[in-house]
């Protein structure tokens, strides 16, 4: 469609469609051009010797893309191991968690639904109780986060799941805060960071959670498919892989912990194999990587201005509390869809077929239920597509 706002300079890197004005990298991210043919070279690597490539050769090249993603995130690539996304990471610590009947585990409102029905499967399968702290939404400062999880805390609460950067409602969780709050408590936490590498600098050893999983396919813009699991050295012994296989009792020096989690069976690892590679080349984007984060962050702040002016409204959260993602509220009314799971609301129905926009319309919270619009930006956006974006809103909504 030629009166659509056109993409920015960057966008020669990605395939994208630009039929399409695409405002929502957060979901599932988008793998550059380059970055593809490179997942292509290992593929027919991979394809022309398979059992050389599979035997002799893989475990080397996911060895030197884990180092690099080491280094990037701020940790040793012993402690890392690469896992399909973060749900899968979530679900390999509560599978490993040990729990008593009675014993309590802390998680908030804002958690990503498949990460929640992780943490309350496995706490309900130890006869143990799940504890939702109720993080405010609209909110005016990151106090106000620590006070929700502190609030919840007992004397049984042994376990807390926090998440680093929401999908809801895009906040950055004070996350150092809150796990030195808890461990002063001793409780252990997961960090789940599905969000933050590439959106954020992390330093894994800095932050000191006892476990911290995040996607490199949505912000690193790694192929579809990895992520990662930091798990720190103290609570390694007696920690597993999700799926038991042939590396279970494989001796490798200094890669024993890590090696459990390299053979789950035969599968496609390109997209682990690309990371190092992706790490790389998204620093070229806008010449490093702290130009690339402030650039998309200063896009979605000012995106988000002209969604809120659009729709007369204040903003739900200070500017210093978002990353690449905003989500604002709209003035539809509410009526629960039957599940929740893949579902497309009307409104965002519309703004696809209509006006050719992406970007979701989801609802949320449990307890005080409303539909919210989010945008995630990255390089190969402008400013332009937000703008169009909010005129629909003020000529549908208003």
């Amino acid at each position: 469609m030629n009166n659509l706002p056109s993409y920015s300079e960057h966008a020669k890197h990605w395939m994208l469609n630009h039929d399409v004005v695409f405002l929502n990298h957060g979901s599932f991210g988008a793998t550059p051009i380059s970055i593809l043919e490179k997942q292509n070279e290992y593929r027919a690597r991979m394809e022309s010797e398979p059992v050389r490539f599979m035997i002799t050769e893989l475990e080397d090249v996911l060895w030197k893309s884990k180092e690099q993603l080491a280094s990037f995130v701020g940790a040793k690539a012993k402690d890392l191991v690469f896992v399909p996304n973060a749900t899968y990471g979530v679900n390999t610590v509560m599978n490993n968690l040990q729990l008593n009947e009675g014993d309590e585990v802390l998680t908030h409102n804002q958690a990503y639904g498949a990460c929640w029905n992780a943490v309350q499967y496995y706490t309900e399968k130890r006869k143990a109780k799940l504890i939702v702290a109720e993080i405010p939404f609209p909110l005016k400062s990151e106090d106000e986060i620590v006070e929700a999880f502190l609030k919840k805390v007992s004397a049984k609460t042994r376990f807390a799941m926090i998440d680093h950067v929401t999908s809801a409602t895009g906040i950055i969780f004070p996350v150092k805060k809150i796990i030195d709050a808890l461990h002063e408590k001793n409780i252990e936490v997961l960090v789940d960071g599905a969000h933050v590498p590439g959106m954020l600098e992390l330093n894994l050893d800095e932050l000191g959670a006892e476990y911290y999983t995040g996607n490199c396919h949505k912000w690193i813009c790694s192929p579809k498919g990895s992520a990662l699991l930091h798990v720190r050295e103290d609570k390694q012994k007696n920690f597993r892989s999700l799926i038991v296989s042939h590396t279970y009792d494989k001796q490798v020096g200094e890669k024993l912990w890590s090696s459990h989690f390299f053979w789950p069976g035969t599968a496609d690892f390109t997209a682990y194999a690309c990371v190092g590679d992706t790490i790389n080349f998204m620093s070229t984007v806008m010449g490093d990587w702290k130009t690339l984060r402030v650039h998309n962050h200063n896009l979605v702040i000012e995106g988000r201005k002209l969604l809120l002016d659009a729709l007369s409204i204040e903003a739900p959260c200070p500017e210093n509390m978002l990353g690449n993602l905003a989500t604002v509220p709209l003035p539809l009314e509410f009526k629960a869809p039957t599940a929740n799971f893949n579902f497309v609301h009307p409104f965002w129905e519309k703004l696809m077929n209509e006006y050719h926009i992406q970007t979701p319309v989801f609802g949320w919270s449990r307890t005080n239920p409303k539909w919210w619009l989010r945008i995630a930006t990255q390089a190969y956006n402008s400013i332009e597509q937000v703008k169009y974006l909010a005129e629909v809103l003020k000529k549908e909504l208003k």
